[in-house]
């Protein structure tokens, strides 16, 4: 190739060249090989630029020997072009050179983001157990360890056969990828613990990584990929869902998300002309796509609401061409082969394995003809002289027929994606349902700190670069956007926005320290020249840590508060191991030993009971009306044969006479004149009465003889956890002077009648969990 970097020197030598070069370059964006009838200018100009190397001959015809180096150099920047300065390694495209001192401080920013998710680690090792935070992380524990258990190593796939629907059109891949990890260390259930504890944490971290090349790809500034990475640090929304332990299918969607977007700047900030396609960023970053759109699809039934953002760039990036008299095949060829290539594997993994349903794994596929449509229409506007104005109109109107068509013409499928609309339309007790501004919601402080204040001035900023033709700005303002909404709609996607939320934040920080004199100003071209970190003065360093404080001091408060709502409280810890001694101290199998809990604590509970943690629908549905009831016999005949444990915890329910309160206010005891309880034995109390757990059994009866009529009490002093408290029954004799009366707890009672009477008798616990009886003689 020809010394083209030397387009500069030569234009800035001999300007009136600037024209003749820039008509020449603009024939080569058109044609892929070209002669010299086909440029409009003279011989002479043509010839001057054969012999500096700008244009070269290749066979018959004639091209621009470094389109990128000359483009550069007519907008009068340098050090963009050759081969050996430009790059053509993966490493040169995605702005990552291995710079000593910003890779030392992007290893810092991570190690921050580390300690952030990790701090939390006596919390979820409790001893030999693995505390896996929240509760949904015991519903993927647990199809983990079925995989596991039917696998026969990491190259038995075959076993993922064993996932049920409910898994196979959720998150598959999430499943399996887990089940794979896991089994490369032997598989047992304890590594699978590891695994599901440390993946969010390393999510967190890949994440980062992402982050910093998408930052610093966009904006030409390593300041401000370190700075967002920095920010993500300190989002709680994304810090909790990423912390030790949150073993959630949200992390694992994260670095898909992160690697489809760098895939998508990297794809178009370096198909610039038909020459750049001949070279492999462009095609390396395809893949990237592909891999991440299939990627989203797979891991989750809603993926493919993370694909709107790619939608979004397509259209934007034609229309950007449209207004710039600009192919837009040429610039959107390796994103339509990405989209392509996502579509191909999703819909082979789907074929092959079963995995999502026909509409989940088609997006990929609806995504790419949409791209087609989307990209023939631009060329068509293009040829025949449409303004981009005239092509927003006329995708507009294509928009509208294709949701009429799938409305009218595909029923079946319009009737399925209706369906998912109102589940995301949905606001019911799961927090995540909320909207990220609804006043039942956690508050979008707590969850987003002062991040999203610094951010959204930066977001707007960001639209009008990409206006400005920032392709990399498109992308990033595209996802920034659309997962906002999104989050708008339910917070569960607060994660997925933390990223691109970070990315402006840092933007706007290091906007916001050129402003006060404390760094040099912001890039944001998107050009080859990084911005490299300078080592301010310890003033500057104390300043620039005062003005991160000012923005992120929020968040850093409430990383540990929302992380700590997730943890499992020590009482609800204590509680499952007290259960779990007594069931296998007594032999019990599910669903003997099933426990009714909260439902946003039972899957934690039955895991560590029972190993059964698939749902919380059981305990969802009966749990309230269980503890509201005010008939112990019809409460009892709600659980009958189906629950073997109760927990109870602190609850707004003021009648004396509900299961509520005469369980964890009375530990089952008579109160007044509200009978006690005959067939939930307390096995644990907390320390400071939060936490309850009660053993359900058939009761031991005593029996006796009496006055007629008269009032019998047995009373004894019951030894809960560290604690005594008094257990106390009461019964009418009948007119023949006998009664009978069923207890709960074993141990020595004394029976007295109204009418003085005592006498004591021994209940032992075999006679209370084999429903026996004991005669007063």
């Amino acid at each position: 190739m020809s010394d083209t970097p030397g387009a500069g020197a030569v234009l800035d030598d001999r300007p009136e060249l600037r024209d003749a070069t820039a008509a020449v370059l603009a024939v080569d964006d058109e044609q892929d090989g070209w002669t010299f009838d086909d440029i409009p200018i003279d011989s002479g100009q043509f010839g001057e630029l054969v012999s500096a190397g700008i244009v070269e001959k290749d066979g018959d015809e004639y091209r621009v020997a470094d389109p990128d180096a000359v483009r550069a150099a007519l907008d009068g920047k340098s050090g963009v072009g050759s081969d050996s300065e430009s790059g053509t390694a993966l490493g040169d495209a995605l702005r990552f050179d291995f710079d000593a001192r910003a890779t030392g401080l992007l290893v810092a920013a991570l190690a921050v983001v580390f300690v952030a998710r990790t701090y939390v680690i006596g919390s979820i090792y409790r001893g030999d157990d693995i505390v896996l935070s929240s509760n949904d992380p015991y519903y993927y524990r647990y199809h983990v360890e079925q995989v596991a258990a039917n696998a026969g190593g990491a190259a038995d796939f075959g076993a993922l056969s064993v996932i049920p629907d409910v898994v196979t059109n959720g998150e598959p891949l999430t499943i399996a990828t887990l089940w794979w990890v896991a089994s490369l260390f032997g598989g047992s259930k304890a590594v699978i613990g590891h695994v599901l504890a440390w993946y969010p944490v390393v999510s967190a971290l890949v994440t980062g990584v992402l982050l910093y090349l998408l930052a610093v790809r966009v904006s030409s500034d390593r300041r401000v990929g370190l700075a967002s990475v920095l920010f993500l640090a300190f989002i709680p929304g994304h810090a909790f869902r990423t912390s030790l332990g949150f073993a959630d299918h949200h992390a694992f969607d994260y670095p898909w998300l992160g690697l489809t977007a760098l895939a998508l700047v990297v794809a178009l900030t370096t198909a610039t002309s038909r020459t750049s396609l001949r070279r492999p960023q462009p095609w390396i970053a395809a893949v990237g796509i592909g891999v991440g759109i299939a990627g989203q699809v797979l891991a989750w039934e809603a993926g493919p609401l993370l694909v709107l953002p790619v939608c979004l760039v397509v259209l934007g990036q034609t229309l950007l061409d449209g207004s710039n008299d600009r192919s837009a095949l040429v610039r959107n060829a390796p994103v339509l082969a990405g989209v392509s290539l996502g579509a191909i594997l999703a819909w082979s993994v789907h074929t092959v394995t079963g995995w999502q349903t026909a509409l989940v794994a088609s997006t990929p596929a609806l995504l790419t003809l949409g791209t087609v449509v989307v990209i023939a229409t631009a060329e068509a506007a293009r040829r025949f002289g449409g303004t981009a104005r005239q092509l927003a109109v006329v995708d507009l109107g294509l928009g509208i027929v294709t949701i009429l068509v799938f409305r009218f013409g595909f029923t079946e499928q319009w009737a399925t994606f209706d369906r998912r609309l109102d589940t995301l339309f949905r606001s019911d007790a799961i927090a995540e349902t909320y909207g990220l501004f609804s006043a039942d919601a956690f508050g979008f402080l707590f969850l987003l700190g002062l991040t999203l204040f610094l951010a959204l001035p930066a977001m707007v900023w960001g639209i009008d670069l990409a206006r400005n033709d920032r392709s990399g700005w498109l992308v990033a303002s595209s996802y920034a956007w659309v997962l906002l909404a999104l989050s708008v709609i339910q917070v569960r996607f607060v994660g997925e926005l933390a990223p691109f939320l970070a990315l402006f934040a840092g933007l706007a920080f290091v906007w916001a320290a050129s402003w006060v004199d404390l760094a040099r100003p912001v890039l944001t071209t998107g050009d080859s020249d990084l911005r490299d970190v300078l080592v301010p003065d310890s003033r500057a360093v104390a300043s620039l840590v005062v003005l991160f404080l000012l923005f992120g001091a929020l968040g850093m408060v409430q990383v540990p508060v929302k992380t700590s709502q997730v943890l499992v409280e020590d009482g609800t810890y204590d509680a499952a191991t007290a259960i779990e001694a007594d069931a296998a101290d007594r032999g019990l199998e599910y669903p003997e030993n099933y426990v009714l809990s909260r439902w946003g604590q039972n899957r934690m509970y039955n895991y560590f009971v029972n190993g059964e943690s698939q749902s919380y629908g059981y305990a969802r549905q009966t749990y309230g009306p269980f503890l509201a009831a005010t008939d112990p016999d019809e409460a009892h005949n709600r659980i009958s044969g189906r629950v073997g444990y109760v927990v109870t915890t602190e609850m707004e329910l003021e009648e004396p006479s509900t299961m509520y309160a005469r369980l964890h206010q009375h530990f089952g005891s008579q109160n007044g004149d509200v009978d006690g309880l005959a067939r939930y034995r307390p096995l644990f109390t907390s320390e400071d009465g939060s936490h309850k757990a009660f053993a359900v059994v058939p009761g031991g009866e005593i029996r006796g003889t009496a006055a007629p009529n008269s009032t019998v009490s047995v009373v004894t002093t019951v030894a809960v956890s560290d604690r005594e408290v008094d257990y106390e029954r009461q019964t009418t004799a009948d007119r023949n002077g006998e009664f009978t009366v069923t207890v709960a707890n074993p141990g020595t009672y004394t029976v007295t009648t109204d009418s003085g009477s005592e006498t004591t008798v021994e209940v032992t616990e075999r006679t209370v969990y084999d429903g026996g009886n004991v005669t007063i003689e």
